[in-house]
């Protein structure tokens, strides 16, 4: 794909839309699950994933290939996602949220997974905007330490550390969950 990649890249420089075409249909589902998990709107998401590809397009002569083609594409799709987000300005729905974990277990207690999920998703909601934004592109949707410092363009140490302090605070918050629910240390 690096040859083919480089190749589409340099008939998109030069305007040509089937490249385009060829980048939406490559990479087109995986910005839209970013998004999706990014600002919790499935249709809002579809809009902006539109407008991830509008930006890609107006944008490729600033693409100078100083990280990978796909680590470049995520990064718009996350500074689309702040755009929003500052243009929304309203608070974050849990009931949309909770596509972002799914289970296919057939056990008894899908029913407190699922109430778990939701939890863990609200909490996450509450964090500070780039603790959120760390924790989800390294514990969801599974980005490395330096991919994630490329998408948002900030040291790994940077990243770590939001990814860090994100953790402590959710553990803290659910230790309390589990405090008030008369549970113990082992989580009985």
């Amino acid at each position: 794909m690096e040859m083919e990649e480089s190749n589409i890249i340099r008939n998109l420089k030069k305007g040509k839309n089937i490249a385009l075409e060829t980048i939406v249909k490559e990479y087109g589902n995986k910005v839209y699950n970013l998004i999706v998990k990014l600002i919790s709107d499935k249709e809002d998401a579809k809009d902006l994933t539109q407008e991830v590809f509008i930006r890609i397009y107006n944008n490729i002569e600033l693409f100078k290939g100083n990280s990978s083609f796909y680590t470049w594409i995520y990064s718009i799709a996350v500074n689309c996602s702040k755009d929003y987000w500052r243009k929304k300005k309203e608070t974050y729905s849990l009931d949309a949220m909770k596509d972002v974990f799914y289970s296919n277990n057939k056990t008894e207690d899908i029913a407190e997974k699922n109430e778990l999920r939701a939890i863990i998703i609200s909490e996450i909601y509450k964090l500070d905007a780039d603790q959120k934004e760390a924790v989800i592109l390294r514990d969801i949707m599974g980005f490395s330490y330096s991919e994630i410092s490329e998408i948002l363009s900030i040291s790994q140490g940077t990243v770590k550390s939001r990814i860090s302090r994100g953790r402590h605070k959710l553990r803290s918050c659910l230790q309390n969950l589990n405090d008030h629910r008369g549970g113990n240390k082992d989580g009985s």
